[in-house]
């Protein structure tokens, strides 16, 4: 018998956590939806709207995967929604490679707008930095 099976063992608050894990799971799952569908129609203000709730669920999630991956064996509990992770990783992953493509698309369009000989506009990379010009800061290099 376990330290998680045993009856009169003191009930860790993790594993009650992992006991409502799977809703947690499955709400991600339906926030990286509806983030999806809010990228596709640009709609920001559901987008960043869907943020704080997914943000937490997130951090909820990373703090019993570390509790959870530090106990041997790892619980069965956890085990299982390992699949479920894995496709909101991927969901995830789509969603940004969403966004990054709506945000070349707005890079282009600003640079169709200024022509060639307008200077270029400071923009954010991919890490969500503002973008060095490359012809503000190449004669600071020499």
């Amino acid at each position: 018998m376990t330290e998680l099976t045993r009856p009169d063992a003191p009930v860790h608050p993790a594993v009650t956590a992992l006991l409502v894990a799977p809703q947690g799971v499955a709400r991600l799952a339906e926030i990286l939806g509806l983030e999806f569908e809010a990228l596709k129609i640009r709609d920001l203000t559901v987008f960043e709207a869907l943020q704080e709730e997914k943000n937490g669920l997130l951090q909820h999630l990373s703090s019993l995967a570390e509790w959870a991956t530090a106990q041997s064996p790892v619980p069965e509990a956890w085990q299982q929604l390992q699949p479920s992770l894995q496709q909101s990783k991927q969901d995830h992953l789509r969603n940004i490679q969403l966004l990054q493509r709506q945000l070349q698309a707005v890079k282009g369009a600003l640079q169709a707008l200024q022509g060639e000989s307008a200077p270029s506009v400071d923009l954010y990379d991919r890490m969500g930095q503002m973008a060095k010009r490359q012809g503000a800061w190449g004669h600071q290099l020499a």
